[in-house]
């Protein structure tokens, strides 16, 4: 065989070999790319079920806060039955992606644990469904977010729930401020 048979064979060998190289790297590069939209729909699958699953425990909850007792020795269970719905949601809530949604919802969720104060109308001019309207304001929050839409605006429960906290964490301030002179050394 003579010198230009061996260069063509050579050739051709390097060729097949980098044409075989550029195959195997693309199949691998589309590969990874399959993997990971796969694993990313699997991520967008359990965060919309997140939210769907959010909707549906908040809407027990409001359907519990529609109940509210009319006499004070129901008041307590009631009461602490709304708690422990709120509590049992805060797993589902730790898996909403959104920032913006999960922050409304766990703070919709704490008004939920002052529903004693939410509903003392004298002293905060409160009334007796606010827990139910604070709880429709996380229920638009939530469909907004499976909606991809922007969070609606605080509505006005959402902001009398609001100043009430605000008002209790005076309240607890003021109490420690003076706890302290009193007990400087406590």
């Amino acid at each position: 065989m003579d010198g230009s048979v061996w260069v063509g064979l050579a050739g051709t060998l390097v060729g097949t070999m980098i044409g075989g190289g550029l195959s195997i790297w693309a199949s691998v590069a589309a590969q990874n790319r399959q993997v990971k939209a796969t694993r990313d729909l699997r991520i967008e699958e359990k965060a919309e079920a997140a939210v769907e699953e959010a909707i549906t425990q908040l809407s027990v909850i409001k359907l519990r806060a529609r109940e509210f007792p009319q006499d004070d020795q129901r008041f307590g269970d009631w009461e602490k039955g709304l708690i422990l719905l709120a509590v049992q949601m805060e797993p589902t809530v730790l898996r909403i992606r959104d920032k913006k949604l999960r922050k409304q919802i766990e703070e919709v969720l704490g008004c939920i644990g002052l529903v004693r104060e939410l509903t003392d109308y004298q002293e905060h001019r409160g009334w007796l469904l606010l827990p139910w309207e604070i709880c429709s304001y996380g229920l638009d929050c939530l469909g907004a977010g499976i909606r991809d839409e922007p969070l609606p605006a605080p509505s006005r429960a959402m902001l009398k729930a609001r100043e009430i906290n605000a008002f209790l964490r005076e309240e607890i301030e003021r109490d420690e401020a003076e706890r302290r002179a009193v007990h400087p050394n406590a």
